[in-house]
């Protein structure tokens, strides 16, 4: 008897709930011209990634034996994320053309040229900081892709984190 009581009770909560779920559907607004792609500040943090390792390799030559792969596989990172979406690198490269980047958040903000350090072991450090930094954004955005690019972008992770273990 308290079985079936509690069916009723069940299917007449059952019926309350499906009844509420009758309303209109809603339609997501269509997305503007001026949407940022989501791997639009990724790409700026690569983009900022391979001018630290230039600039640190500009100041301090004789780190190119430890920084010159790290700074190859990065730019090849960079390219293949820019080639796997165009959007995004269009995006990102925006400012270099003149125009202002979409507004939307922070992130989008221009990364100013970073500055070399006062000596080898400290812009090795703050390189290492830097990398560590790309290697997190990688992480977050190959959680949020799907099929090849998160594929993608999870390698790139992979690798990047590596660089910063070597770093540090």
């Amino acid at each position: 008897m308290l079985l079936a009581a509690g069916s009723a009770v069940a299917a007449a909560g059952l019926t309350t709930g499906v009844s509420g779920c009758e309303a209109a559907p809603v339609s997501p607004d269509p997305p503007t011209e001026a949407a940022i792609d989501p791997l639009t500040p990724v790409l700026i943090g690569q983009q900022a990634l391979v001018q630290s390792y230039q600039v640190t390799l500009s100041a301090f030559p004789q780190l190119a034996v430890q920084l010159s792969d790290l700074q190859s596989q990065t730019t090849a990172h960079t390219n293949a994320l820019s080639a796997a979406a165009p959007a995004a690198a269009s995006q990102a490269t925006a400012p270099d053309s003149g125009t202002d980047p979409p507004a939307a958040s922070s992130s989008m903000q221009p990364v100013p040229p970073p500055v070399p350090p006062p000596d080898p072991a400290t812009a090795v450090s703050d390189l290492a900081r830097v990398v560590d930094a790309a290697a997190r954004r990688l992480r977050a955005a190959a959680l949020r892709a799907d099929g090849d690019l998160a594929a993608l972008l999870g390698s790139c992770a992979a690798s990047t984190t590596c660089h910063a273990r070597l770093l540090g």
